[in-house]
C-alpha cells in the first residue's frame, strides 16, 4: 500500500514537471496558453504538497502578468514565489522570482530596491552552480545603473555580461546587452559607435533571437539618426515597424517593453527629423502606455522628451506642463533617502564581490577599465580595486551620487577630447575626474548637508577640501592618482585668480583643474542637491558660457560648447 501510494505521488510530481516544461516552452509565443499550464501545475503542486513545485508555478504565472503589462499582479505572485522557495535557501526559482521582483522595482523607478532584489538573485544564481542565466541578470543590474546615469558601471556590467555570456552560448542575452551599449553610446553622443553596436545587436537577433529583431531594429534607427542620417534611421524604422506588425498579425501578444520600445523610438526619429507633431503623438502614446502598465522609469524620460517636442512645436504651455512633470518625477525618484540606500546597496555588493574584482577585470574585453588597464602598466586590478572603493566613498559625501561623479569624469573627458588631447590622457581623466571632490570626506556634515546658505566660517571651512583631497591622494604613486590629486587641488581656481585655495590664475592652473572645473559646475548645476533645484540644461549651459573669460578658461568653454552641442543634437546652438 505505501508502495503505491508513493508511486502515485510520483507520478503527481513528474505530472507537475511536465505541466510546467510546457508552460516554459510555449510562454513567449503563447502566453494564454502557458498561463493554462502554469495554473494546472500550481493546483496539482499544492495537491501534492510540492511548495518548490508551486513555487516555479508562481514564477511562470508572474512572468506572463509582466509580460502582459500587469505589474501588480506580476509583482504578488513573484512575492509569493519567493516566500515559498526561499526556505529551500538555493534554487533557480529563489533567483529566477527574485530577479523578476528586481525588474519590477526597476520599472517602477524603485532603483534601491531593484538593485538590492537583482545583486540578491545573483548570489542566489551563482550558488546554484546553473550559469546558463548569469548574463540575464547582469544585463539588469547594468540596465538599472544606466538609467541612474551611471554610465561608467553602466558599461563595465554590460561587458562582463558579454563575457560571461561568451562562456554560456547566450547569444539572446548578447544581442540585448549590444542594443543597450549601443543606445548608451548615443546619448554620449558616440554615433559612430552606437551603429556598430546596434548593427552587431540585430545581426545576432536575426539569427538566435527573431523576438528581439524589432526592438533591436528601432535602437539601431535611433543611432543612424544620431549620425543626421534619417533615410538610414526610417528604413531601419520601416522595417522595426513591419516585423512588429508581422508578429501581431501571427496572433503573437506583444509584449509590452516590445511595444513601448518601438513606440519611444518613433518619437525619437521624428524628434531629430524636425517632425514635431508627429513625435508628439507617438510619444504620448507612449506614455499612455507605460502609465497604464506603470512603467514610472520611462515615463519620466517621455516627459523630458515630449518637453522639447512641444517646444519644438510652439506649444509652449504644454511643454511647460511635461517639464514640471518631468521634474516633480525626478524629484520623487531621486530622493535623499534613495541615494543613500542606493550607495548602501553599492558598496555593500562592492564589499562582498572584492575576491571577485580580478576575474571581472579579465572578463571584461572593453570599456574604460579594461582599455586603461590594457595600455597602463603602472594601474593594476589591484590599484583599480583601491580607485573604485575611493569613489564609492566620494560619492557617499557632501549629498553628490554616482550620476555626478561619473558625469563630471564622462564630460571632462570629451572637453579634454574636443581640445586634441591623446586618448590615454582622455581616458584617465575621465577617471581622475571621479575623485574631484574625495577631499569632502574631512568635512563636517552638518556642513555638506545644511539646506540653507553658508556663513562666511563655514564657506572657509568647505574650501578646505581642495587641500584635504591633494593631500589624500598625492602619496599614490601612479599616473592616475597623481592626475587626480592635481584636479581635486585645482578645480575651484578660476581663470580670473579670484578662486581657491591659491589664487592662481590664467594657464598657471593645471589643465586638468580647468576642464574639471567645467565639467563639475555644469553637472553640480544640473543636479538636484539638498541646497538647490535642478537646473535645466539650457540654463546650465549658458551659465558655464556666460563665466568664459573670468571663472573658466575662454578656449574650454569653446571646447565645451561644441561638446553640448554634438551631446544634445536638440540643443538650440543659439541658446549655446
Amino acid at each position: 500500500m505505501q508502495e503505491s501510494a508513493t508511486a502515485a505521488r510520483g507520478r503527481e510530481e513528474q505530472r507537475v514537471r511536465s505541466l510546467l516544461d510546457e508552460a516554459a516552452r510555449c510562454r513567449t509565443v503563447d502566453p494564454m496558453q502557458s498561463r493554462q499550464f502554469a495554473l494546472d501545475a500550481r493546483v496539482l503542486a499544492r495537491t501534492c504538497s510540492q511548495p518548490m513545485l508551486e513555487a516555479e508555478a508562481l514564477y511562470h504565472l508572474a512572468s506572463i502578468a509582466h509580460q502582459r503589462g500587469r505589474s501588480e499582479y506580476a509583482f504578488a505572485l513573484a512575492t509569493e514565489a519567493v516566500d515559498l522557495a526561499e526556505p529551500d535557501g538555493v534554487s533557480l526559482t529563489l533567483a529566477w522570482s527574485l530577479h523578476l521582483l528586481g525588474v519590477v522595482h526597476y520599472q517602477a523607478s524603485n532603483y534601491p530596491d531593484a538593485l538590492a532584489h537583482c545583486l540578491r538573485a545573483l548570489e542566489v544564481y551563482r550558488a546554484t552552480d546553473h550559469g546558463v542565466d548569469e548574463g540575464r541578470i547582469l544585463h539588469t543590474v547594468a540596465a538599472i545603473y544606466q538609467s541612474m546615469g551611471d554610465y561608467d558601471r553602466a558599461i563595465s556590467t554590460y561587458e562582463i555580461a558579454l563575457a560571461v555570456n561568451e562562456a554560456l552560448l547566450r547569444p539572446d542575452v548578447d544581442a540585448m546587452v549590444l542594443g543597450n551599449l549601443a543606445r548608451i553610446r548615443g546619448r554620449r553622443g558616440e554615433h559612430l559607435a552606437a551603429v556598430d553596436l546596434g548593427r552587431r545587436a540585430v545581426a545576432l537577433a536575426r539569427h538566435d533571437a527573431p523576438h528581439l529583431v524589432g526592438s533591436l531594429l528601432a535602437a539601431l534607427a535611433e543611432a543612424h539618426a544620431g549620425l543626421g542620417d534619417l533615410a538610414m534611421a526610417n528604413a531601419c524604422f520601416a522595417e522595426a515597424r513591419a516585423d512588429w506588425n508581422t508578429r501581431v498579425e501571427s496572433g503573437e501578444e506583444l509584449p509590452v517593453t516590445d511595444q513601448l520600445g518601438v513606440m519611444v523610438s518613433e518619437g525619437r526619429i521624428a524628434l531629430r527629423a524636425g517632425r514635431a507633431d508627429e513625435a508628439i503623438a507617438s510619444l504620448l502614446a507612449a506614455l499612455d502606455l507605460a502609465d497604464r502598465t506603470d512603467q514610472r522609469e520611462l515615463e519620466l524620460e517621455l516627459h523630458d522628451l515630449l518637453a522639447v517636442a512641444c517646444k519644438q512645436a510652439g506649444r509652449l504651455a504644454e511643454a511647460l506642463e511635461h517639464r514640471e512633470r518631468h521634474f516633480a518625477l525626478h524629484r520623487e525618484t531621486f530622493t535623499d533617502a534613495a541615494d543613500l540606500r542606493m550607495r548602501t546597496v553599492q558598496v555593500a555588493h562592492d564589499h562582498e564581490n572584492a575576491r571577485h574584482l580580478g576575474q571581472i577585470t579579465r572578463l571584461t574585453t572593453s570599456g574604460l577599465v579594461a582599455d586603461y588597464a590594457a595600455g597602463h602598466a603602472d594601474i593594476d586590478a589591484y590599484h583599480l580595486e583601491a580607485y573604485e572603493r575611493l569613489a564609492s566613498l566620494a560619492e557617499m559625501r557632501g549629498g553628490s551620487t554616482t550620476r555626478h561623479t561619473s558625469g563630471v569624469g564622462d564630460l571632462a573627458a570629451e572637453i579634454a577630447h574636443a581640445i586634441g588631447q591623446q586618448p590615454e590622457w582622455c581616458e584617465r581623466l575621465r577617471l581622475a575626474a571621479r575623485l574631484h571632490d574625495i577631499g569632502k570626506v574631512a568635512i563636517n556634515d552638518r556642513l555638506l548637508m545644511k539646506p540653507g546658505p553658508l556663513t562666511v566660517e563655514e564657506f572657509d571651512e568647505i574650501k578646505q577640501h581642495t587641500v584635504f583631497g591633494r593631500r589624500l591622494l598625492a602619496g599614490v604613486s601612479t599616473e592616475l592618482f597623481a592626475l587626480a590629486a592635481e584636479a581635486a587641488w585645482s578645480h575651484h581656481e578660476w581663470w580670473d585668480g579670484s578662486g581657491y585655495p591659491n589664487g592662481v590664475a590664467g594657464k598657471a592652473i593645471p589643465l586638468s583643474g580647468r576642464i574639471v572645473a567645467i565639467a563639475d559646475v555644469f553637472d553640480s548645476l544640473a543636479t538636484r542637491r539638498v541646497y538647490k533645484r535642478e537646473w535645466t540644461r539650457d540654463e546650465a549651459v549658458r551659465f558655464v558660457l556666460s563665466g568664459a573669460g573670468t571663472q573658466f578658461d575662454p578656449e574650454l568653454a569653446d571646447a565645451f560648447r561644441q561638446v553640448v552641442i554634438a551631446r544634445y543634437p536638440l540643443l538650440d546652438p543659439d541658446q549655446a
